[in-house]
C-alpha cells in the first residue's frame, strides 16, 4: 500500500522568496550556497555536487553544477525556471569566472561553516568574498514545515511504524541485535522507504545502557529490555521513533524505571505547544526523571527538530531558549541508562500546534513480545 502513494509535489518558488527577503533584510544581495542540503530545500535539487549562487535583489539564482547532474538538475528544478537557472562547470575555477560575470564586482557571501580554509582561499583568488553566519539563516527559515514535508514526514513515520510493529510481533528473543536491526532495515524498504533515516540502533540488555549503540552478535534473552531507535526516509525526510520492548519478564527493577520513563515522555509530550521554550519541554521530562532518582542516568537533551536533517533546530536541551513554533516536528525522547544493567529510551515524533502537538509516531508504548526462543 505505500510503495505506491503519490506525493504532492514540492513548489519552492515561496521559499525562494522567504529566503531572498531575510537575506535583504540583512544586506546581503549576492549569496553563494554550498550546503547541499539547503540547495535541495531551497531548489528541489537533489545532486551530491552543486553550488547555488543567491540574488537577492531580484529573487534569482544560479545553481553551478557538473556534467554528472545538469540534467538531473533541469529536471528537479523546473518548477521553478523562472527563478532558477542551471550552469555547467567542470572546475571550481570555471565556476568562479561564471559567478564574477554576474556580480559585476560585487562582494559574494559564503557560509563560515559551508566551506573549508582551502576553498575560501580558492574562492578569494576569483571574487570579493565574505563570510556570513548562512547555516543560521537556513536552519530558521526550514524550521517550520509545509504540507508538502508533513506529507513526507507522516508517510516516513507510518513505515517505521508499521515495520516496528511486524518485526517485534514475529518475536526477537532468540535474535541478536544485527539480525533485528537488518530486518528492521529490509521491512522498511519493503514498504517504500528510500533508505534509513540513520543507522538503526537496537541494543539489548546491558547494552541498553549505551544510548547510541552499534548492534552488535548480541542474542536477545528473557527478561532484557531491547531499545530499538529507527526512522525512514522518504523523499529526503526523515523520521525517528524509539521503543523499549520486554521481553518476557523483565526485573522489577527494570519494570520501575520503564514506568519512569514513560510517565517523564508522556509529560515531555504533554509540554510541547507552540510559544513554550525548549528548555520547559526539557524540564518537564527531567524533573520526573530526578524525582524518581535517576538525574544522573538521563545524559543528553529531551529531543531535537526533525526534517531534511535527522538533527535539526530546534534542539530540546536544559541550556535552550529556543520559542517553540507551530509547525514545527520535533522528538520528544528521554532516557535513563544505567551502565552495565539496562537502558530505557521512549521516542515519539511530534509536529507542535498553536494548542499543543499532534504525535506523528502511532506505535504503542508499553510494547512486549513472548520469552521464546525463535527460530530462523
Amino acid at each position: 500500500m505505500f510503495k505506491h502513494q503519490t506525493l504532492t509535489p514540492i513548489d519552492v518558488r515561496d521559499r525562494i522568496i522567504r529566503t531572498c527577503k531575510v537575506l535583504s533584510a540583512q544586506n546581503l544581495r549576492w549569496v553563494l550556497l554550498h550546503d547541499l542540503t539547503n540547495i535541495q530545500w531551497l531548489t528541489g535539487f537533489t545532486g551530491s555536487a552543486g553550488v547555488v549562487l543567491i540574488d537577492a535583489q531580484t529573487a534569482a539564482l544560479h545553481l553551478f553544477t557538473d556534467g554528472r547532474y545538469v540534467e538531473q538538475a533541469q529536471q528537479q528544478v523546473k518548477d521553478a525556471q523562472a527563478v532558477v537557472l542551471v550552469h555547467r562547470v567542470s572546475t571550481v575555477a570555471e565556476r568562479c569566472v561564471l559567478i564574477a560575470t554576474l556580480v559585476n564586482g560585487s562582494t559574494v557571501s559564503v557560509g563560515s561553516a559551508d566551506v573549508t580554509v582551502s576553498l575560501f582561499e580558492t574562492l578569494k583568488e576569483h571574487l570579493g568574498v565574505q563570510t556570513t553566519q548562512q547555516h543560521v539563516v537556513f536552519a530558521e527559515l526550514r524550521r517550520i514545515k509545509d504540507a508538502p514535508e508533513m506529507e513526507r514526514i507522516n508517510h516516513a513515520a507510518l513505515i517505521a511504524d508499521q515495520a516496528l510493529q511486524r518485526v517485534v510481533s514475529a518475536g526477537l528473543c532468540g535474535l541478536t541485535e544485527k539480525q533485528i536491526r537488518n530486518e528492521i532495515d529490509r521491512t522498511m524498504q519493503d514498504l517504500g522507504a528510500d533508505g534509513v533515516s540513520f543507522d538503526t540502533i537496537v541494543a539489548t540488555g546491558p547494552n541498553a545502557a549505551l544510548p547510541h549503540h552499534r548492534p552488535d552478535a548480541t542474542v536477545v534473552m528473557p527478561g532484557h529490555l531491547v531499545v530499538i531507535d529507527m526512522g525512514a526516509l522518504v523523499d529526503g525526510y526523515h523520521s525517528d521513533m524509539t521503543r523499549t520492548i520486554k521481553v518476557g519478564e523483565p526485573s522489577p527493577d527494570d519494570l520501575a524505571v520503564f514506568d519512569v520513563v514513560c510517565r517523564a515522555q508522556a509529560a515531555g509530550v504533554d509540554a510541547v505547544t507552540a510559544g513554550v521554550t525548549a528548555r520547559e519541554v526539557d524540564t518537564a521530562c527531567r524533573s520526573i526523571i530526578g524525582d524518581a532518582g535517576y538525574g544522573q542516568y538521563f545524559t543528553h537533551g529531551t529531543g531535537h527538530g526533525v526534517g531534511l536533517v535527522i538533527h535539526e533546530e530546534p534542539f530540546i536541551n536544559d541550556r535552550s531558549q529556543q520559542v517553540l513554533l507551530a509547525g514545527e516536528v520535533v522528538t520528544v525522547e528521554p532516557g535513563v541508562y544505567r551502565g552495565g544493567v539496562s537502558g530505557v529510551r521512549i521516542e515519539d515524533l511530534v509536529e507542535v500546534t498553536s494548542n499543543g502537538c499532534r504525535l506523528v509516531s502511532q506505535t504503542p508504548k508499553d510494547l512486549s513480545c513472548p520469552p521464546f526462543q525463535r527460530t530462523i
